[in-house]
């Protein structure tokens, strides 16, 4: 963390800079941005060098370090969704809906309900879910997001979620029931998956 905070503040550091402040060799100050760099926390560049001799590297914070910061979007966001009306509330989720659907759409390769269900989770994972696939229980396939990156506010309205599966069932063009959800307590949000009558999952 002492390496994070000290980029934070002076925006980036060369590896004598992050020597110096940790009061270790270079070698060993190396060490610790390497193993920050294979977390994705911190990038390399060598951008501004002039003059002979080789360039000098550049650290500096990658977007996933400010994760690691002090932060109150969560509660901004519930707050907002709190002051505007019922209205607004479904209006914004709808356009968020529409953004998203276009995204996916565009990259859902097609293929049968099997690898567009699987192609989905991956697109799902992108925007922050943590999603799997299974067998489900009656034949049919199983989706389940195991975080949601906007549980707060969509636990509180129920929107984003009733949005999410109308998206899946013309995403998929499949009968999608929606079995879990963590807006009721439970630990994730399943949507069981079965294809429409005629049709073959895979």
């Amino acid at each position: 963390m002492d390496v994070l905070a000290m980029l934070k503040v002076r925006c980036s550091g060369s590896l004598g800079d992050i020597a110096r402040h940790l009061r270790l060799s270079k070698q060993g100050a190396l060490r610790h941005l390497e193993a920050l760099q294979a977390k994705g926390l911190v990038e390399v560049t060598t951008e501004g060098h002039h003059g002979p001799g080789r360039p000098e590297h550049v650290y500096r914070l990658t977007a996933s370090a400010l994760e690691h910061f002090p932060s109150r979007h969560r509660e901004l966001a519930v707050d907002l969704v709190e002051f505007m009306g019922p209205s607004e509330v479904e209006r914004f989720f709808a356009r968020r809906a529409g953004r998203i659907e276009a995204e996916y759409s565009a990259r859902l390769a097609g293929g049968d309900l099997k690898k567009r269900t699987r192609q989905l989770a991956g697109l799902a994972k992108e925007h922050g879910h943590m999603t799997e696939v299974a067998e489900g229980p009656d034949g049919g396939l199983e989706l389940r997001h195991c975080n949601c990156p906007i549980q707060d506010v969509a636990a509180r309205t129920g929107h984003a979620c009733q949005h999410e599966l109308d998206l899946y069932r013309r995403l998929l063009q499949a009968d999608v029931v929606r079995s879990s959800w963590v807006g009721a307590g439970d630990t994730s949000c399943t949507y069981q998956i079965t294809a429409n009558e005629g049709k073959r999952i895979g």
